[in-house]
């Protein structure tokens, strides 16, 4: 079961500290302007996650400065590619995105935590630092890359935070923006069947998103809260069903999704 209070937030910070100390290459981390290290940490994540916390809602924006090799073995893109290292997999996380301008992860893991991990390096001569294999990368199908999931399910999750926040216009972007990600897992899948991507006239093809519109499980009395809500949840049925259709052994995310979603509609209920 997913809880969200403060409290355990503040228990997930320290914990995947652990998991981030637990790297040789990591000088310090720090949230907002709290510098975390191995000496201070004990009373410092507190005062760090106080820094940014406002409700079950917020993300935590950290970030963590890297010592790299000086002689370039590892240079910040490849480092940054291994973000397994620091306990972000399929398994763990619904959602993340790379931000490339801001050499930062958004991220939305299973236990509802959100982060922006943000990376800062330094090249110093004395670190030794090789990034193992990496064995856990599925077989990619590339008319839809996993990239595509991913962002999806963090986007999902931006858009309830932001409806649950009452910030409508943009919970209603984002909301929309994943059902037209639907269409397009829709028109893509349609190339494939036909042989092409040039289409004179359509199918008169069924939108999937439109099938799951009205039936979103929280409602209130507000019509545009539930309006957006019921997008979505449109977006999220509808994306399960289509990305099995390019992976297989594809694991339905909704229910994670829905469990987050339950946790944010009783801190809103009080």
């Amino acid at each position: 079961m997913i809880e969200l209070s403060k409290g355990k937030m503040e228990r997930a910070l320290d914990e995947f500290l652990d998991r981030v100390f637990a790297l040789p290459e990591i000088e310090s981390a720090k949230v907002r302007d709290v510098i975390i290290s191995r000496e201070n940490r004990e009373i410092s994540v507190r005062k760090a996650f106080e820094a940014g916390w406002h409700d079950c809602y917020s993300d935590v924006d950290l970030s963590v400065k890297v010592r790299l090799p000086k002689d370039g073995s590892i240079s910040p893109e490849a480092y940054m590619k291994r973000i397994d290292r620091f306990g972000i997999t399929q398994e763990s996380a619904l959602g993340y995105c790379f931000v490339p301008e801001n050499c930062m992860y958004r991220i939305i893991l299973r236990t509802g935590m959100r982060y922006d991990l943000g990376f800062d390096f330094e090249f110093v001569d004395d670190v030794a630092l090789s990034l193992e294999e990496r064995f856990d990368i599925k077989e990619e199908n590339a008319n839809w890359p996993m990239e595509n999931i991913n962002r999806f399910w963090f986007v999902q999750i931006q858009a309830l935070a932001k409806l649950y926040r009452k910030d409508y216009l943009i919970s209603s972007h984002l909301a929309n923006m994943n059902c037209n990600e639907t269409l397009v897992m829709q028109m893509v899948l349609r190339d494939l069947e036909y042989g092409t991507n040039h289409h004179r006239y359509g199918h008169s093809e069924e939108l999937e998103y439109v099938k799951y519109l009205d039936k979103a499980p929280f409602r209130t009395e507000d019509p545009t809260f539930d309006r957006i809500a019921d997008h979505i949840y449109a977006a999220a049925l509808a994306y399960d069903k289509l990305a099995v259709r390019f992976y297989p052994d594809y694991q339905s995310r909704c229910g994670c999704f829905m469990e987050i979603w339950d946790c944010y509609n009783k801190a809103q209920m009080g």
